[in-house]
C-alpha cells in the first residue's frame, strides 16, 4: 500500500501525534489472534446493485481444523446483514453475530486436518468501508461510475466474512455479477465470463491459485478500457476510464521492465499468472497491491505536459514489488509490516538505480532519509517492529516505509551488493508463499552469507532511532596527525549503536580509508600522514542510516563540493559553504552549479546560492533562470530567487509563473513570488487561480499562498476552492490554508467544521487535520463526535483523535 502521493500537498495520510509519542491513548500490546481453523479456500459470489449501493454476497469458506475437537468457527464480519449460515450441503448452522464477530457452531467437533465448508449469505447497503461506490453528481458530472474494494489492514471484514489476519492465507475465487456494460477485475486468472441477457448482467469468474491473505482480495467493477502488454509470456494489462488510454501508457508503461528487473534481481520469477493495474477514481490510497491486480489512483495518469518531469514509476514499482514482498511473502503479524512496506519502498529506489542510474538512486534515498528524519524529529520516534498500537493502520508511517527502506540500504552497504542479493534470494525462495516475521529475514541473511545480523536488528529494527553523531576533525601540524573525535548521542538513555564506519582521508596520494567500530559515546582517532589531507569524509558512501554533524575546515567543504562523487555529499557541502555569505562562497557555488551534471545536486546548489541573499547571488540566479533547460533544476533556481524581493527578481518570477512550459516550475514560481507580498505578486496569484493544469498543480500552489495575505480577496478564494466540486488538490490546499487562519477568521472555522462531513474521504481527513493544526478548543465537540462514531471507519476516527491530541496534548500522557 502506498499512502503518499508525491505530487500533492495538503492531503493527509498516516498519523502525527502531538505529544511526541507514537502509541495512541488506549493502545495495547497486540499479537495475531489464536486460530482453531486454517482457511483453505474462499469462494465469493457477489452481485452489485450499483444504483442502490448494495452488495448481495455469498461466501463459501473451506477450513481445516488445526487440532482435535475444533468446533467453533470465528469470522470477522463488520456492518453486514447476515441472511443465513449453512453447511456446503445446505444444512442450517447455529451462529451468533455481534460486535463485528460471526461465531458459527458446527454440529460435531472435527479432528485435526479435517476440512469443512460453511456458506454465509449476507447483504451490505452503502458500506462504510471495504466496498466503495463511486458515482457522478451535479458537482462532479463527469466522474465515472465505479465500484472498488480496499482491505488493508482490517477492512476486508467490511465486505466479506473472513478470519481477517495476514497470516491466514488461502486460495480464492470471485464470481462477480455486474451490469452487462461493466468489466469486473479480481485476483488470479479469468476462468469464465457469462451473460444473462434477460437481467442485463454479466458474471466474471476469477480464480487465484497461490494462497494469499484476506486483505489482498479485490474486486473492481466499471467501464474500463483495456491495454495489453506482456513480459516473458506473462500477461500484463492496464485498465483505465475510456479516453485516458495515452495517459495510462505513460503512467504504467515501464511495468514489463520492472517485472523483468525484479524477477532477475530477486532470483525468483514473478510467480503469478498475470499482472494487472487498474486506475480508479477517488481511491483512498495512492495504490494497493492486491495480488495480481493492483488498484492505483487515477490521479497519477498524467498528461503530455506533466510527463516525464512527473512519472508514476515510484508508485508502479512500489506496488509491483509488493507482489513478492507483501503478497507472496506476507508479514505474519502487523507488527512486522515493515517486511511488506519497507521492502516495497526500497525496491522503488532499486528500480530507479537500475533504470536511471546510481546518482538518481542516491538522491531518492536522500529524500527518503529527510522524510523519516522529519517524523522522527518533529513527531515521534518508535521501533520499526512494534506490537504497541491501537489498530494496525497506526503503523503505516514514515518509520514503516522510509526508515525501513534506509535500514535495508544499510544492510546492503554492510554486506555488499552481491551478498545482499544472495540474502534476498534466499529469503524469498525459502519463504515462498509463507507468512513471515523479522527473524526469517535475519536467518536468511545468516544462512546465505554467514553474517550474524542479530545485533544490527536489535538496534535498528527492534529498537528506536538511529546513530546521531557529532564529528570533529582537526590537524596537528607538529605531529603530522589527523585527529578526529566522534561523539554519539545515546538512544534511550545509555544505549549507543555499534557500527563499522569508514573514515576516508583524501590525500595527494589518493584516498586512505580506515574502518572503525563506533560503539561508545565518544571516540578519538588519530592517523599519521606526510601532509594534511585535502578532505575528510565520514561514511563516504552514505551507506549507514544516521544523522551526523561534521566539523571540518572550509577548504575541505570546498573540496567536497568540487570533487566528491556522491551527489548528497556535494549538495551538503553547498549548504555548509552557503552558511557564510561571502564573494568566495558565491564563486564556489556558482562554479559548482555550472559544472554539476546531476539535476538533484544542481537544484540544491541553486537553493543554497539563493540562501546567500546577496546581490551577486541574485544576479547569478536570474541568469541561470534564463539558461537552465532542465525543469527540475529550474525549480531550484526559482526557489533560490524566492529569497529576494527586488523588482527584477519579482519580475523574473512573474514571467516564469505565467510562461514556463513546466507546471511544476510555474507552481514553484508562484510560491516564490508570493513571499514578496508585492502588488505584482497578488496579480500573478490571482491569474494563477484561473489557470487550468494537470491535477490543478498550478492553482493549488496559488491557493496555498493565500494564507500569507488574508485579505478579502484571499478569503473569498479560499472558501471558493475548498468547496465540494473543485479539484481535490486545490481543495486540500485551500483547506490546509484555512486551518492556518481559522483562529482569526470565524468563517473558516465554520467551513472546516462542515468539511469534516465531506463526501471525499481524503478531503474529510484533511479538514479534520486542519482543525487540529488550528488548535482551537471550539473544534473539540465536533472532533469528539467523529472520534466516538462507530459508524465511521477507523482511519476517520483516528484522524479526529490526532486532531484532539493537538488541541489537548495532555490527554496522551
Amino acid at each position: 500500500m502506498n499512502y503518499h502521493e508525491r505530487f500533492e500537498s495538503g492531503l493527509t495520510c498516516g498519523h502525527s501525534m502531538a505529544s511526541g509519542k507514537f502509541a495512541r491513548p488506549g493502545s495495547k500490546i497486540s499479537y495475531g489472534p489464536d486460530q482453531e481453523f486454517d482457511t483453505q479456500h474462499i469462494l465469493l459470489e457477489l452481485e452489485l446493485d450499483v444504483p442502490g449501493k448494495t452488495v448481495h454476497g455469498k461466501c463459501t469458506t473451506t477450513l481445516k481444523a488445526i487440532h482435535d475437537g475444533a468446533r467453533e468457527i470465528r469470522f470477522d464480519a463488520a456492518k453486514m446483514k447476515i441472511i443465513s449460515v449453512t453447511s456446503a450441503s445446505g444444512e442450517k448452522l447455529p451462529y451468533t453475530y455481534k460486535e463485528e464477530r460471526l461465531l458459527i457452531k458446527l454440529k460435531t467437533a472435527l479432528q485435526e486436518h479435517d476440512t469443512v465448508s460453511v456458506v454465509v449469505t449476507y447483504r451490505m447497503v452503502d458500506p462504510i468501508a471495504g466496498v466503495y461506490f463511486i458515482e457522478p453528481d451535479k458537482h462532479y458530472p463527469t466522474k465515472p461510475v465505479q465500484v472498488w474494494t480496499h482491505g488493508e489492514a482490517e477492512e476486508s471484514r467490511y465486505w466479506f466474512p473472513c478470519f481477517d489476519a495476514p497470516n491466514d492465507k488461502a486460495t480464492t475465487e470471485m464470481i462477480a455479477t455486474v451490469p452487462a456494460d461493466f468489466f469486473a477485475l479480481s485476483n488470479g486468472a479469468l476462468i469464465h465470463v457469462s451473460e444473462d441477457k434477460k437481467r442485463n448482467k454479466k458474471s466474471y469468474h476469477w480464480k487465484q491459485a497461490i494462497p494469499h491473505s484476506p486483505y489482498l482480495v479485490t474486486l473492481v467493477a466499471g467501464k474500463f478500457s483495456e491495454l495489453k502488454d506482456e513480459w516473458d509470456g506473462i500477461p500484463i494489462t492496464y485498465y483505465c476510464e475510456p479516453g485516458r488510454e495515452d495517459q495510462v501508457k505513460r503512467a504504467f508503461g515501464k511495468t514489463p521492465r520492472m517485472v523483468k528487473f525484479f524477477s532477475e534481481a530477486i532470483g525468483v520469477r514473478y510467480p503469478y499468472e498475470k499482472y494487472a493495474q487498474i486506475a480508479v477514481a477517488d481511491f483512498v490510497m495512492g495504490g494497493m497491491e492486491h495480488t495480481t491486480a493492483t488498484t492505483q489512483t487515477d490521479r497519477v495518469l498524467m498528461d503530455k505536459k506533466a510527463f516525464p518531469e512527473f512519472t508514476a514509476d515510484w508508485l508502479v514499482s512500489h506496488e509491483l514489488a509488493h507482489q513478492w514482498f507483501g503478497d507472496l511473502l506476507t508479514c505474519k503479524e502487523w507488527g512486522h509490516a515493515w517486511l511488506n512496506e519497507s521492502f516495497a519502498t526500497y525496491f522503488e529506489a532499486l528500480f530507479t538505480e537500475h533504470d536511471l542510474g546510481r546518482e538518481e538512486f542516491l538522491y531518492e534515498m536522500h529524500e527518503k532519509h529527510q522524510q523519516y528524519i522529519d517524523e522522527d524529529k518533529n513527531h515521534y520516534r518508535r521501533s520499526i517492529v512494534t506490537h504497541n498500537y491501537k489498530k494496525p493502520d497506526d503503523l503505516f508511517d514514515r518509520h514503516l516505509y522510509e526508515k525501513g527502506s534506509l535500514v535495508l540500504h544499510t544492510i546492503r552497504h554492510l554486506l555488499g551488493t552481491d551478498m545482499f542479493w544472495k540474502a534476498i534470494h534466499h529469503y524469498v525462495e525459502t519463504n515462498f508463499g509463507k507468512a513471515v516475521e523479522t527473524t526469517d529475514l535475519i536467518n536468511s541473511i545468516q544462512l546465505s552469507t554467514g553474517r550474524n545480523f542479530r545485533k544490527f536488528f536489535d538496534q535498528y529494527v527492534y529498537g528506536p532511532g538511529h546513530p546521531d553523531y557529532t564529528v570533529h576533525y582537526w590537524w596537528d601540524e607538529k605531529s603530522k596527525q589527523a585527529h578526529m573525535r566522534v561523539i554519539q548521542k545515546p538512544v534511550n538513555g545509555n544505549s549507543c549503536f555499534s557500527l563499522p564506519v569508514v573514515l576516508r582521508f583524501v590525500t595527494a596520494d589518493g584516498n586512505k580509508d580506515h574502518t572503525e567500530t563506533i560503539d561508545e559515546k565518544e571516540h578519538t582517532f588519530k592517523y599519521k600522514f606526510a601532509s594534511e589531507p585535502v578532505d575528510f569524509r565520514f561514511d563516504p558512501d552514505w551507506g549507514i542510516l544516521k544523522t551526523a554533524e561534521i566539523s571540518k575546515p572550509y577548504s575541505m567543504w570546498r573540496k567536497s563540493l568540487e570533487t566528491d562523487p556522491h551527489p548528497v555529499a556535494r549538495l551538503s557541502a553547498a549548504k555548509e559553504i552557503a552558511k557564510v555569505a561571502t564573494d568566495e562562497s558565491l564563486n564556489l557555488l556558482s562554479r559548482a552549479f555550472l559544472k554539476e551534471k546531476f539535476w538533484g545536486a544542481a537544484k540544491e546548489i541553486a537553493v543554497s546560492i539563493g540562501s546567500l541573499q546577496t546581490e551577486g547571488a541574485k544576479k547569478f540566479l536570474l541568469q541561470a533562470l534564463k539558461d537552465t533547460k532542465n525543469p527540475k533544476v529550474r525549480r531550484g533556481v526559482v526557489e533560490g530567487l524566492g529569497n529576494f524581493k527586488d523588482a527584477d527578481a519579482v519580475s523574473a518570477l512573474a514571467q516564469t509563473a505565467e510562461r514556463d512550459a513546466s507546471y511544476f516550475v510555474a507552481s514553484e514560481a508562484i510560491r516564490a513570488i508570493a513571499k514578496s507580498k508585492s502588488v505584482r505578486a497578488a496579480q500573478i496569484v490571482t491569474r494563477a487561480l484561473a489557470k487550468e493544469s494537470w491535477n490543478d498543480t498550478i492553482r493549488a500552489s496559488a491557493v496555498s499562498t493565500l494564507s500569507g495575505t488574508p485579505d478579502k480577496r484571499a478569503i473569498l478564494a479560499l472558501r471558493r476552492f475548498s468547496k465540494y466540486g473543485q479539484n481535490l488538490t486545490a481543495r486540500a490546499s485551500a483547506v490546509a490554508a484555512m486551518g492556518r487562519l481559522a483562529k482569526n477568521f470565524p468563517e473558516f472555522f465554520q467551513d472546516l467544521i462542515s468539511l469534516t462531513q465531506d463526501k471525499q474521504v481524503r478531503l474529510k481527513h484533511t479538514a479534520i487535520a486542519a482543525l487540529g493544526n488550528a488548535k482551537d478548543p471550539r473544534a473539540k465537540e465536533t472532533l469528539e463526535k467523529i472520534f466516538k462514531d462507530k459508524n465511521l471507519p477507523y482511519r476517520t476516527q483516528a484522524a479526529a483523535e490526532d486532531a484532539l491530541l493537538k488541541i489537548s496534548p495532555s490527554k496522551n500522557n
